[in-house]
């Protein structure tokens, strides 16, 4: 667990409202959601633990940068984005991984779509992920990952598309 109590007021444009970036309060709100963007990537919770902390260490270092709590939020998206890919670099690993344990991260009922969707490429993966789970629009999406719209509405049809022949049957409604 992180201890830390790294802490930077930041004063808006108007001067009135004063955001404190605390990044043991950010850690408390957001290592789930990093940890989730991080597991959808890698497939395994050993190598999202890692990311998730290379994350929140970077955090700390550069916490003074965060303006806003909507800046905090995207920063830790990208940040999450950034640190699976130096993780793929490093590691010398194909961005295509496979699944090798799901011990308790989500909840799978017999009427989830997990398993699909963690089976897809992970640049399809993580605009289905970003805007499914966490409510991005397509524009933010592809803010936060450096693209093109175009790109990410490219990737979420070929993902929604994946996903429907993967489950093709299962479901009623596909």
């Amino acid at each position: 667990m992180f201890i830390f109590g790294t802490v930077f007021a930041v004063k808006s444009d108007n001067e009135k409202t004063i955001f404190k970036a605390d990044a043991a309060v950010a850690f408390e709100s957001y290592s789930d959601m990093v940890f989730r963007l991080a597991f959808l990537r890698t497939g395994n919770t050993a190598d999202a633990d890692d990311i998730m902390s290379d994350v929140f260490l970077r955090l700390v270092k550069n916490v003074h940068k965060i303006k806003s709590e909507e800046h905090l939020k995207a920063w830790l998206i990208r940040a999450s984005i950034n640190c699976s890919n130096s993780y793929f670099k490093r590691k010398k690993r194909i961005n295509e991984v496979r699944i090798t344990e799901v011990d308790g991260v989500y909840e799978m009922d017999e009427n989830s779509v997990l398993p699909s969707v963690l089976m897809l490429p992970a640049h399809q993966k993580t605009v289905i992920y970003m805007h499914y789970f966490e409510g991005y629009s397509v524009e933010e999406i592809a803010t936060l990952c450096g693209t093109a719209v175009g790109t990410v509405k490219s990737r979420l049809f070929r993902g929604r598309e994946a996903l429907k022949n993967t489950l093709k049957g299962e479901f009623l409604d596909v």
